[in-house]
Formats: C-alpha cells, structure tokens, sequence
C-alpha cells in the first residue's frame, strides 16, 4: 500500500480528483453556465445535422399527391413551354441575322446607289453538284437568270438558273464561270533625269496603279484548293501577290468594281508566253449562308455589246 501512494499511478489518480474537485466548485459558483455552453458547444452540431436528416425523411415520407394523368398533362405542358422557347429563339436569331443583313443592304446602297439588291438565303446544297447551291429568292422577288450574287465581302457567282420561288447560283469555283476583272498593281515608274541631268533613285519615284485585265476562271484542281485563275495577263505584268482582283464590268453581268479575292502566286502559262494568277476569293462559297443578289445595276447588259462594237437599243429608221 505505502508502494502504491508512492508510485505513478496514484499521483494520476490524485491530480484527477483534485481537478474534478476544482471543476465541481468553480461550476457551483458559476451557476452551471460553462458545463452547459461547454456541452452545447458539441451537442449544436449534431443538432443541426439530426434536424436535416428529419426534414428530408419527413419531405421523401410524404405520400404522392398527383395521379399518373395530372403528371402526364403536366408534363405535356412543360414540353409545350420548352418547344416555344426554342421558337422563340429561333426567331430571335433569324432576326437578328436579318437586322445584321438589311445594313450591310443599306451601306452597299449607298456605295452603289444604282444597284437593286435582294437578300437571300441559301437553303440547298446537293452533294452531287458541285459548286453550286440553292437560294430561297425567284422570278417573284424579281431575280433573273445570269444575275451576279454577292456578299458584302465579295463576288460568290451567278444566278444559273431560276424558279418562281427558289434559283441555283453557279459559284466562281465552278468550271463555268468567266468573269471579266483587273488586277490593280501599284508599281515605282523608271526615274528620269531631272532640270540639272541628276538620275534619282527609283525609291524616289512616284508610284502609280497599273490595271492589267484578265478572265477569272478555274479548273478541278484549283477549285479543290479553294482557288480561281485570273488568266490572259500580258507577259510584262507587274501583278504579284497580295494584289487586290475585281471585276471590271465587261461582259455586263457583273457591274465593275465588285471584290474578287486576293492573288496569291503568279505563273507562265504552259502553251504561250502570258501569264495567269492564283487568285484566293475573299468569299468561302462553299459555307456561306446569306448572299445578296443585284438584279439592277447601271449598265446592266450593255458591256456586253459594247465589247463587240454594237448597241442594244434599237436603231432610228
């Protein structure tokens, strides 16, 4: 027993109790209050955790109200509500398209104030006919056949064929199409002497714009690069890439002026001694979506005779 009092373990022991005995007095003067906060610190918690489990067995408990044919008509109305929705957005982005489409309408107008312009959209492509699609525009909206269709960004083609509701553009990358255009070169003039016989450098020199003419054309192989041929330029052309191609008005589809595309490469014919260049359009008409079509323009189908030296008005007799 004497080893005992004497040993660890009843030192623990005698701490314990005089720490309890502590506890127990200073709770007796404080009134219970920091057993209590000190119980409710842990117990909170579990509280809270408790009442979510009984609230959410309670909710999942409750028996269903509704038959099987008020979840139907329920649901049916949901469904209902959704496909207006989806209606409504539709519509929203079709106007939106159409807002965006009568600008660029507008400020064409008035670059070009002699052109009647008639926004289309493309609404067929077939697989089997390559290069060309369909547009939801016809003889009702007042197009013709061979009427030029463009984007704001460029040329896109030729109406080919028309109904009274619908009509077939024939692209630029078809084997088709010939379109009459210029390539406009900014090049440096040989310098000349000047007043005291001095020869400047040819940095010196003036620039000036050379318009060389040509026919836009293409072939398989340069339309599966997405790429059409600006042929016929004379062997001293000064084209060269990144030079701008339009069209030039010859012919009397296309009015002049409008944008083609850009040249990327110059080459030597193979059989003579002109030239002809690569030229990328600035339109993608393999996914363009909404084109414009001119069927008034200044000039229409006069250049034409006038190529060849004749009139279309009739003669005075």
């Amino acid at each position: 027993m004497r080893d005992f009092m004497h040993g660890t373990s009843a030192k623990v022991l005698l701490a314990v109790v005089f720490v309890m005995l502590a506890l127990m007095l200073y709770t007796a003067a404080q009134g219970g209050s920091v057993v209590a906060n000190a119980l409710g610190l842990v117990a909170t918690p579990m509280q809270r955790v408790s009442t979510i489990i009984t609230n959410n067995a309670a909710v999942a408990a409750e028996p269903l109200t509704y038959s099987k044919e008020e979840l139907l008509e329920e649901n049916a109305a949901l469904k209902k509500e959704i496909e207006e929705l989806h209606a409504k957005l539709v519509n929203y982005d079709q106007y939106r398209m159409e807002n965006a489409q009568l600008r660029k309408y507008l400020e064409l107008k008035d670059e070009n104030r002699d052109f009647k312009p008639v926004p289309a959209a493309v609404i067929g492509r077939d697989p089997n006919v390559l290069y060309k699609f369909t547009i939801d525009k016809g003889t009702n909206d007042g197009v013709s056949k061979n009427d030029p269709v463009i984007t704001d960004a460029g040329v896109v083609g030729f109406i080919s064929a028309v109904n009274a509701n619908y009509s077939q553009v024939t692209t630029l990358l078809s084997p088709d199409t010939k379109i009459a255009a210029l390539v406009t070169t900014e090049e440096k003039t040989a310098p000349v002497k000047d007043s005291v016989g001095a020869v400047p450098s040819i940095d010196q020199a003036e620039p000036t714009l050379r318009r060389d003419s040509g026919v836009v054309s293409t072939d398989i192989k340069l339309a599966e690069d997405g790429l059409v041929k600006l042929g016929f330029l004379a062997a001293d052309t000064p084209a060269k890439e990144g030079d701008i191609v339009t069209t030039s008005g010859l012919g009397g589809v296309y009015p002049s002026g409008l944008a083609i595309g850009e040249v990327v490469s110059v080459q030597n014919e193979e059989y003579d001694v002109s030239l002809y260049a690569e030229v990328k359009p600035f339109v993608d008409v393999n996914s363009v979506r909404d084109v414009m079509v001119i069927t008034e323009f200044e000039g229409q189908g006069q250049a034409l005779d006038d190529a060849f030296g004749t009139s279309s008005a009739a003669e005075e007799p």
